[in-house]
């Protein structure tokens, strides 16, 4: 009786959803469409594969070989229309679609070597461009991804500012922002959370792959209150729309060929979107395949990988909006060196599969003061397997996680410009196996929050608040000795609010100047609060303490921006007190020898200050050379008092003085590059920095500085509308022995050799 009930409930909300979206035009108001063509400022050619988007509806075309390109079905009203072509200034226009009518349009685009960024959709209550945020952001996108390619998202961000690379091999690269990493960085996939485990420990891969996105966005700092508050250090939002928005035309996408010479590898990959019937398609496939990496003093064993993708969506496309869904394989096998305290000599080879379900239903048009209501739901099935050369399981996680959000945003509604409110709930369970003598757990969340800003003029403010509410549940009846205490692993329950408060003031046309304050919270995650065994691949002996307090932060930072036709820049201070701050420590119960000789960390609260600047600058030398130059800068301590830390030999037990300083900083860093850039060729060197790192935690040893070489060269090749290039570039260019502060293994091995990258894509 109840399946019956549900069945009869599934089936009428799929049908006020169909009506909800496809309503004729006709009883809303005749469509209109848009035409137009893109051409060279200079010569009045056309320019074919430029991006061309209707931000408010968020669909996109790509320019024919005439230049050409159209909007069909619009529900009448304004529209920002925006045009990008690599090589060209993207451009920013208004145009007004009346009803029944066509609304006509020329761009004109000018050729520049900055690459500058396009309109943003992370972190602002609407997709908007940089120059108009509230925070620090920064985008790769463009001919920036094939500059910047590589074999994780974190690899591709290792020239932005403020960003760090921590990892346990090529595999495992995680993004850290101003210091801070974990859970507290939060990896989107479109704006919804994968579900993997990347988060927990070093050995775990972030399951996306960044081969086929469009852009990648970074909002550094604890803004992001649309998105989680547990996100201290900031938002990572990988943006590919692999639900469609819009029904093309034609058939467009992008295919690409890479290889690679440190690993001798191959990725291979692409994505097609076309209209079928009344619905719009999508398609992607990537398969990546690389060996253990060559480094200075020899190849690093258990490096290895195979990485498969794979995405198939459909969505109905109407005027009043769209629906959707998707499927998502992530498969990944791939090693973790070993050999050093707590390794196994040989490495460990890790197996994990991701799949994901997601749907979708926005509609653009008009709801009472809402101009857009969107309601997601993902469900993901994750596994992770650590297997012993042998082919026994030492570690196992398994994970189902289901999440569900609906967010509707406004426009000018009295006082307030634009808002955004929303809830999102969240259930995840928690299977563990193998060595980890760690308790399955079950999980769920929710939270509403609230985004308005305010003011049409030169001073804009932007407020939000956000409320969570966490519950774990450890299955069985488990304990931990924590510190010589055995302390029950009982179910724990976490609420708190978040808020934020901004605002942006344009001194003048070309000056920016901003400010934001944010409360943040996080909750333990079910790791640190339950975690009681050997972990395989991480090598140590990580436990829990289901006692922990949930963190607090305090974040602010003030940036100031100078946006000119031949100069852009930003420079950012920041400030972030944590409270609570959890974090795996040898401090007080830990034990060095014990266990295998394994580490053995202990979760703990301390509480610890993070503070910085950032720089980030570009500089058009000519029309086609320019000069790009980053600087990075974080320094956090602890502030509570820390007991001293003993180390158990087999002999006798010693007491030493535990660091002031977190572990895993990293040290003062940037980037300088010239660039040469024209519409049909592109170069330039790079030269990436660090000084030495002698601010270590317990146990941590210091790094030295280093200066790292690179070069590259380009060529993009029109034919008819489809775009060619091929990318040539050259990492550590001298073979540089060097090692990065935030590797887990540098002690053992430095960071990979030379490597020569060739990396052809076909955009159609």
């Amino acid at each position: 009786m109840h399946s019956i009930l549900l069945t009869k409930r599934v089936r009428q909300a799929a049908g006020f959803l169909w009506l909800w979206l496809v309503v004729p035009a006709a009883l809303l108001g005749q469509a209109g469409e848009i035409k137009g063509t893109v051409t060279d400022g200079a010569d009045r050619t056309p320019i074919p594969a430029a991006t061309v988007r209707l931000v408010e509806v968020r669909r996109v075309d790509v320019s024919h070989e005439d230049g050409g390109f159209r909007f069909r079905d619009l529900p009448a009203g304004d529209y920002s229309v925006v045009v990008q072509r690599v090589g060209y200034r993207p451009r920013t226009l208004s145009v007004q679609v009346r009803p029944g009518q066509t609304s006509d349009m020329s761009v004109e685009l000018q050729a520049t070597a900055l690459q500058l960024t396009p309109t943003i959709v992370t972190g602002s209550v609407d997709e908007r461009s940089s120059r108009e945020l509230m925070s620090a952001t920064s985008v790769v996108s463009g001919v920036a991804l094939d500059q910047q390619s590589a074999q994780t998202v974190a690899g591709v961000l290792i020239n932005q500012p403020g960003v760090a690379v921590t990892s346990l091999g090529p595999s495992t690269g995680r993004p850290v922002i101003r210091g801070l990493g974990g859970d507290r960085i939060l990896m989107l996939e479109d704006g919804q959370r994968p579900g993997d485990l990347s988060a927990l420990s070093g050995d775990h891969a972030v399951a996306i792959e960044p081969a086929t996105a469009r852009q990648i966005e970074v909002v550094r700092g604890p803004n992001s209150l649309l998105y989680g508050s547990s996100a201290l250090g900031g938002v990572v939002n990988v943006v590919r729309e692999e639900i469609p928005v819009s029904r093309p035309d034609r058939r467009h996408g992008a295919v690409l060929l890479e290889g690679s010479s440190v690993s001798r590898g191959l990725t291979v990959g692409g994505y097609a979107s076309d209209a079928l019937g009344p619905f719009a398609v999508r398609g992607e496939a990537t398969l990546r395949r690389s060996h253990d990496i060559d480094t200075p003093i020899g190849r690093l064993i258990s490096t290895d990988g195979t990485t498969g993708t794979g995405a198939l969506a459909f969505s109905v496309v109407r005027d009043v909006g769209h629906a959707g869904l998707s499927y998502r394989v992530y498969d990944n096998n791939y090693g973790v060196p070993g050999g050093f305290v707590g390794g196994h000599e040989e490495g460990v080879r890790i197996d994990m599969q991701r799949h994901t379900v997601r749907g979708e239903a926005e509609r653009t048009s008009s709801i009472g003061p809402f101009t857009s209501l969107r309601t997601t739901a993902v469900l993901t099935r994750y596994r992770h397997e650590e297997l012993e050369r042998s082919g026994s399981i030492g570690t196992l996680f398994k994970q189902w996680q289901g999440s569900a959000e609906v967010v509707a945003r406004h426009g000018d509604l009295g006082p307030w410009t634009a808002g955004a409110m929303g809830v999102r709930a969240q259930y995840r369970d928690v299977l563990t196996g193998g060595t980890l003598r760690s308790p399955s757990t079950l999980d769920y969340s929710l939270a509403g929050f609230l985004v308005e800003e305010i003011g049409r003029g030169p001073l804009r403010w932007q407020g939000g608040l956000r409320y969570d509410v966490a519950h774990y549940t450890p299955e069985g009846n488990s304990s931990i000795f924590v510190g010589g205490v055995r302390v029950p692993a009982i179910p724990r329950t976490f609420g708190s609010a978040s808020g934020s408060l901004g605002v942006l003031y344009d001194l003048r046309e070309t000056w920016h100047l901003g400010a934001n304050i944010s409360r943040a919270f996080r909750t333990p995650d079910f790791s640190e609060l339950y975690t009681n065994g050997p972990h395989l691949a991480a090598n140590s002996f990580d436990v829990g303490d289901p006692r922990l307090s949930e963190e607090i932060g305090l974040g602010a930072e003030v940036f100031v921006r100078y946006d000119h036709a031949r100069v852009r820049t930003e420079m950012t201070f920041f400030r972030n007190q944590l409270d609570n701050y959890v974090f795996p420590s040898s401090r007080g119960r830990a034990e060095l020898g014990t266990q295998g000789n394994r580490p053995r960390f202990q979760y703990t609260n301390e509480d610890a200050v993070f503070s910085g600047a950032e720089l980030q600058l570009q500089v058009s030398l000519t029309p086609r050379l320019a000069l790009d130059a980053t600087t990075s800068s974080v320094r956090a301590r602890f502030t509570s008092m820390r007991a001293l830390i003993p180390i158990i030999t087999a002999t006798d037990t010693t007491f030493v003085d535990p660091s002031e300083y977190p572990p895993f900083i990293p040290p003062l860093q940037g980037t300088v590059s010239l660039r040469y850039d024209r519409p049909a060729t592109y170069g330039g060197f790079t030269m990436r920095w660090a000084d030495r790192q002698e601010r270590v935690g317990d146990f941590e040893t210091a790094t030295a500085g280093y200066v790292l070489l690179g070069a590259n060269v380009g060529w993009r090749i029109l034919a008819g509308s489809r775009l060619h290039t091929v990318t040539l570039r050259v990492d550590n260019l001298l073979d540089r022995t060097y090692r990065d502060h935030l590797s887990r293994i540098k002690d053992v091995f430095p960071e990979p050799g030379r490597n020569v990258n060739v990396l052809y894509r076909l955009t159609f």
